[in-house]
């Protein structure tokens, strides 16, 4: 009696071509696995690899990557052109990779938009437009591919909520010549220290962290703008989002990179973050001397505008 050979349920096969490749090779990688194999001398590479599930993953080739969908057993064809990525890569043997290239490029083809500006009725259409002509497109794994349907269409209704609801957040933020949201820190010393406690002075105030990089870079302009309105009636603030672990690491950088001003520590993403709507960082924000709001989204120590800025409200 012969026993029919097993067959791997979970084993997925991946092939494909690179027209000019640029390296010898490309890698697949999930959320806690890569895989790595190398293109032959035509650009040409093959690969098989065990799934647990089906799963999103990332393709890379070179400096860039793109996003993929598998299935358990799926067998895959891949063919790009390095210069032109998405624009030229194409899938064979997975519908949900190739859905995932033409949403990118779908959005890459929509004009620019600035969802935070437009008007209500404006963002409606534009919503309108994304929902008729996506789910035009995704309609068809409504059976095939119920998980992958519901993910996909759960990640644009997502993306609508969080505009919407930061469209809300925003427009509740003062506006210059309204009071602030004022809020208190502890300084170095421990001392509890407010914005209010500076009514009289123009306030600039830096939202950063230890760990930002771009706010590291602002760290000798913020210094020099500093020496140069040392005589002025300017408060330079700086806020702190870095967590309580952390705080020595906030401390040594202080010391290190010699800054001055007025230094805060929020222990994290606090309520300076929540009620200027902060979710990027470095943020700039200027207050005037009677306490007002002056600009919630400052100019930067390096912009040549940073100056301009602070002698309108000096004047």
């Amino acid at each position: 009696m012969f026993l029919a050979p097993k067959t791997n349920k979970n084993l997925v096969s991946i092939a494909g071509e690179i027209t000019n490749p640029i390296g010898d090779t490309v890698k697949f990688m999930t959320r806690d696995s890569s895989y790595i194999t190398t293109i032959d001398s035509l650009g040409r590479f093959a690969i098989e690899f065990d799934l647990d599930s089906a799963t999103y993953l990332s393709f890379f080739h070179g400096v860039e990557s793109t996003a993929m969908y598998l299935k358990l057993g799926d067998k895959v064809d891949i063919s790009i052109e390095p210069e032109l990525f998405d624009e030229s890569i194409s899938y064979t043997g997975s519908e949900e990779s190739s859905y995932l290239a033409w949403q990118y490029m779908f959005q890459e083809s929509r004009p620019s938009v600035d969802w935070f500006k437009i008007s209500e009725q404006e963002l409606d259409s534009q919503f309108m437009v994304l929902a008729r002509d996506i789910n035009a497109e995704l309609e068809k794994f409504k059976i095939s591919n119920a998980l992958f349907y519901d993910v996909e269409l759960g990640k644009i209704n997502s993306r609508e909520s969080y505009i919407r609801d930061r469209r809300e957040i925003l427009a509740s933020l003062p506006q210059p010549g309204d009071d602030p949201i004022d809020f208190t820190y502890p300084d170095l010393v421990g001392d509890e220290v407010s914005l209010s406690d500076f009514l009289g002075s123009v306030v600039y105030v830096d939202v950063w962290a230890t760990w930002c990089g771009p706010c590291k870079a602002e760290i000798p302009f913020l210094h020099d703008l500093e020496q140069e309105y040392r005589d002025k009636d300017v408060v330079f603030m700086s806020v702190s989002v870095d967590v309580e672990k952390n705080k020595q690491d906030w401390l040594d950088m202080i010391a290190d990179k010699d800054m001055k001003g007025v230094q805060l520590f929020a222990d994290g993403w606090g309520q300076i973050t929540k009620d200027y709507a902060i979710n990027g960082i470095p943020r700039f924000m200027l207050f005037d001397a009677e306490g007002k709001v002056a600009d919630l989204n400052a100019p930067r120590p390096s912009s040549d505008d940073i100056r301009p800025a602070l002698a309108a409200l000096l004047n």
